[in-house]
Formats: structure tokens, C-alpha cells, sequence
């Protein structure tokens, strides 16, 4: 009987450890904890070789570094899914997960983005970073999370300087001339103030009408300028500087909630680590356009009083109250 009792104690116990074991290895290869794949579309308007793509390739190699490929991206350049503004309502949307929109663009969704399209605001780069990356910066990223949109990097593209099939000496002779402008109301105004008809019209259709004489010039950074071919129908760069182009990295607040915390870390990481990369290769490429325009390509230069246009375009800052408090903000980091 002792013996019998013996036996049946040692199935008992190797029943319990065969049940046991085959817990454990069920919660091991329980498949529902592994963190599906995802895919982000990161869009923007520009080509291949702009400072938008560079600082696209930076975020997307970093964040799939980080991840171990739990989070891949697609990069859509030159306006695949849409123009700017498409970008920014496909983020709201959750159509779109990441695009760098232009504070031009973006003034339309939340207001006081438009701080950064008044004239002669920012001194040089570093100033312009300082502000972005300071209180100014979390104040604009705070309305537009509001306008369900996150800004996780503030971009940059650089002055905006005008080019003119015209001859121009002075500011005076900027008079009655047709120049493009995009759909601003600020840059309207400071154009106007200059003495300029403003004709606001898409970028798409720029190069048409500068070759047609349907506008005399246009302006942009000299990145563009260079991208754009600027150099075949315009022969004349007039460095005016009068407005230091931004552009926030959105990311969509419903693609940020499908990550994990931890993925949604490395996407920290990923932007922070492209907004440097974006930067560095916007002052560089900027640099090196500028360069290029004058003397390979032959654009004549011309630099005109700062301190005069700025005079010239002070009534701009008169005709906006409801921004009076960020511009002295983005001043105080100068």
C-alpha cells in the first residue's frame, strides 16, 4: 500500500511539472505581445536633393535604427501626395504621418505661426534656432496641437531674397515692379510697402510665367532659386533677406498614438536627430547655391540697404498688434 501510495505521489508530481512547463512555454510564444510593423508616409513638396529630402533620409535611418525596423518610413518628395497645404490637412487627417510645412503654410491652420513671416525679424541662424528651440517655439507647437497637429522639430530653409529680369540699383527702382509672392497676406504687405505688385501664385506655375514676362521676378531662398532653374528666365539676385523661411516636422496625433511609448521615444530621438541634419544642410546648401548662381551661372548680385528696407517695411509690424507680443519674444533671443 506504501508502495502504491509512493507511485501514484511521483505521476502526480510529473503531471504538475508537464502542465507547468507547457505554461511557460505558451506564455513564451505568445505571439500577441510582439508590436505589429508600421509603416509612416512622411511627404513632402520638394525634389530629391533639397534639405527637406536630406533631413527625410536622416529621420528615416535613424528611427529605423532605433526601432530594430518596428517602424520603417516612406519618403514621398516632390508633392506625391499633394502640395504643402495637402500635407498639412493629410497630418490633421492622419493620411499623412510627417511632412516639414512652411510657417506660410502652416499661419493658415494656427495664426501666431505667422510671427515668422514678418520682415527683417531674424538676425542670422543661430538666432532664429534659439527662438524656435526657446519658448516661442513651444508656444507656436502648443496652437498647433490645438489645430490637431505635433510639431516635433522646427526646419528651416533660409532668407528669401528676390531675383528680377529687371535692372535694379536701388530700392526705388523695386517700384511697380510684377513680383511673385506666395499666398501670404504679411508678404503682400511688405511687398506693397516696398513698392512692388505682389502676384501671389503657385510655385508649379512660377518658371511658365517668369519666361512668358507675365512677372518680373520672384522670391525664394537660394536653394530654390538654384532647384527651380530660376537662373534661365531671371538674371538679376536682389539679396533683400526680408524673411527668414521656417518650417515645422508635423507628425500626426493619430499616428503618434498607434505607437508604443517606447517607439514613440525613438521617433523623439529620429526628429531631433534630423532637425541637426535638416539645419546644417540648409545653411551649407544655401551657402553653396548662392555661390554657384553668381559665378558658374552668371546672376548678377545685388545688395541693397538693410537698414532703409527695414524702414521701409516697418508699418507691416503696425498692421499686426495681435503678433506684437511673440515678436518681442522672438527679439529677446537675438
Amino acid at each position: 500500500m506504501y508502495k502504491k501510495g509512493l507511485a501514484l505521489f511521483f505521476v502526480l508530481l510529473m503531471v504538475v511539472g508537464m502542465f507547468g512547463c507547457g505554461s511557460k512555454k505558451s506564455s513564451g510564444d505568445d505571439s500577441s505581445s510582439e508590436v505589429s510593423p508600421i509603416d509612416l508616409k512622411f511627404a513632402h513638396a520638394d525634389n530629391e536633393t533639397s534639405v527637406f529630402h536630406q533631413g527625410a533620409l536622416a529621420f528615416k535611418e535613424k528611427l529605423e535604427e532605433l526601432s530594430d525596423g518596428s517602424v520603417t518610413v516612406t519618403i514621398y518628395p516632390s508633392g506625391q501626395l499633394g502640395s504643402i497645404s495637402d500635407a498639412a490637412k493629410g497630418v490633421q487627417m492622419g493620411t499623412v504621418d510627417v511632412a516639414p510645412v512652411s510657417a506660410t503654410v502652416l499661419a493658415n491652420f494656427a495664426p501666431s505661426i505667422g510671427v515668422y513671416d514678418m520682415p527683417f525679424l531674424i538676425e542670422n541662424y543661430q538666432h532664429a534656432y534659439k527662438s524656435l528651440d526657446g519658448e516661442v517655439g513651444n508656444i507656436l507647437s502648443k496652437e498647433l496641437e490645438e489645430n490637431g497637429m505635433l510639431c516635433k522639430g522646427w526646419w528651416t530653409l533660409g532668407y528669401r531674397n528676390v531675383t528680377t529680369s529687371k535692372d535694379v540699383q536701388s530700392i526705388d527702382d523695386l517700384a511697380g515692379l510684377k513680383i511673385r509672392t506666395q499666398s501670404s497676406p504679411v508678404h503682400i504687405e511688405i511687398f506693397k510697402a516696398l513698392g512692388v505688385d505682389p502676384t501671389p501664385m503657385d510655385f508649379g506655375e512660377l518658371y511658365t510665367a517668369l519666361q512668358q514676362k507675365t512677372v518680373d521676378g520672384q522670391e525664394n531662398p537660394y536653394i530654390n532659386i538654384l532647384q527651380a532653374n530660376i537662373y534661365d528666365v531671371n538674371d538679376t539676385i536682389v539679396e533683400t533677406e526680408h524673411v527668414f523661411q521656417v518650417a515645422g516636422l508635423l507628425v500626426s496625433p493619430k499616428t503618434w498614438e498607434k505607437l508604443t511609448p517606447e517607439q514613440q521615444g525613438y521617433l523623439e530621438e529620429a526628429t531631433a536627430y534630423a532637425t541637426e541634419v535638416e539645419r546644417k544642410a540648409c545653411e551649407n546648401d544655401n551657402e553653396a547655391a548662392k555661390e554657384k548662381l553668381t559665378t558658374e551661372l552668371g546672376m548678377k548680385l545685388v545688395t541693397l540697404d538693410k537698414s532703409e528696407l527695414q524702414i521701409k517695411t516697418a508699418p507691416v509690424y503696425d498692421n499686426h498688434p495681435e503678433l506684437a507680443d511673440l515678436v518681442e519674444k522672438v527679439r529677446s533671443y537675438k
